[in-house]
C-alpha cells in the first residue's frame, strides 16, 4: 500500500488563533478552507502530501468539547541551520517556546512551540551521522 498524504486533523478552542498561528507565524501555506452552518475550516500545507486540518465551529458558537491533548506535531527541516534560524524568528513573535534548539543523542537537534491550544509543536532536523 502507497500512501498519499497525510493530515494533522483538531479541532480548535480559538480557530481563527490557531489559523493564524499555522499560517502567519509558523508559515504554512493556506490551502483553503469552508464556512457552513454546521462548521468552519481551515487547510494549511506543511509540505508534500502532508496538512493540518483546522475544524472551528459554527459562526457565533464556541466549540465546547475538551482542548487537544496527548497530541504532538512534529516538523522536519532541513539542517542545523535552519532550526536555530526558525527558532530565532519565531522567538519574535510572542508565541510560547521550550528552551533554545539543542541537540539530542538520538541524533536530532530540535525545539517545541506551542500552538494555542497548548499542542506541542517540534522542530527539528536529523543530525549528520558521527563517523
Amino acid at each position: 500500500m502507497e500512501y498519499l498524504g497525510f493530515r494533522f486533523a483538531f479541532h480548535a478552542q480559538d480557530f481563527g488563533a490557531s489559523v493564524n498561528f499555522y499560517h502567519n507565524i509558523l508559515g504554512m501555506k493556506y490551502l483553503g478552507g469552508w464556512d457552513r452552518p454546521d462548521g468552519k475550516g481551515a487547510l494549511l500545507s506543511v509540505g508534500t502530501g502532508a496538512v493540518v486540518e483546522i475544524y472551528g465551529p459554527p459562526a457565533g458558537e464556541r466549540f465546547e468539547g475538551p482542548a487537544p491533548e496527548s497530541i504532538n506535531l512534529a516538523l522536519r527541516l532541513s539542517d542545523s541551520d535552519s532550526v536555530d534560524q526558525y527558532y530565532e524568528a519565531l522567538s519574535s513573535r510572542g508565541i510560547r517556546l521550550e528552551s533554545p534548539p539543542e541537540n539530542h543523542p538520538w541524533g536530532h537537534r530540535s525545539f517545541v512551540a506551542y500552538d494555542p491550544d497548548g499542542i506541542p509543536v517540534h522542530v527539528y532536523c536529523e543530525l549528520p551521522a558521527k563517523q
